[in-house]
């Protein structure tokens, strides 16, 4: 059977390339405020998830996630604590924190910091 989502894919860019404008065929590029109002709301989504799912590991660990492939490593350090308070097992958590702190130029982060972040995170969940 034929995969005619790649057979359209394939005509669209040998007509751009026909026409003379490759741009064409990949469709009108990304509105980038559209995209920045997207991440917001995905943020603020996660964040209201997170008030009434407090423990909900994956999430926080998504949230982190998302605020570093902005640039916000510093952000996502507070999620990333309070995740490994519930899941300090999850290799993933400590990889991304690993990943964040080398972004941040910084070697390690003490427990007390650790601890200390979570808590500001929880307090922002609850809004205080």
């Amino acid at each position: 059977m034929t995969n005619w989502k790649a057979v359209i894919i394939s005509l669209g860019l040998a007509m751009g390339w026909v026409i003379g404008n490759p741009a064409v065929a990949r469709g009108p590029a990304p509105d980038p405020v559209a995209e920045a109002q997207m991440k917001v709301a995905r943020v603020e989504a996660l964040t209201q998830h997170l008030r009434s799912c407090p423990s909900d590991v994956d999430e926080m660990e998504h949230l982190a996630a998302l605020y570093m492939a902005n640039g916000s490593d510093d952000a996502a350090i507070g999620p990333l604590a309070r995740a490994l308070q519930l899941d300090s097992h999850r290799r993933s958590l400590w990889v991304m924190l690993d990943a964040a702190l080398r972004h941040l130029d910084r070697q390690r982060i003490s427990d007390e910091e650790l601890a200390l972040r979570a808590v500001e995170f929880r307090r922002s969940l609850n809004g205080r």
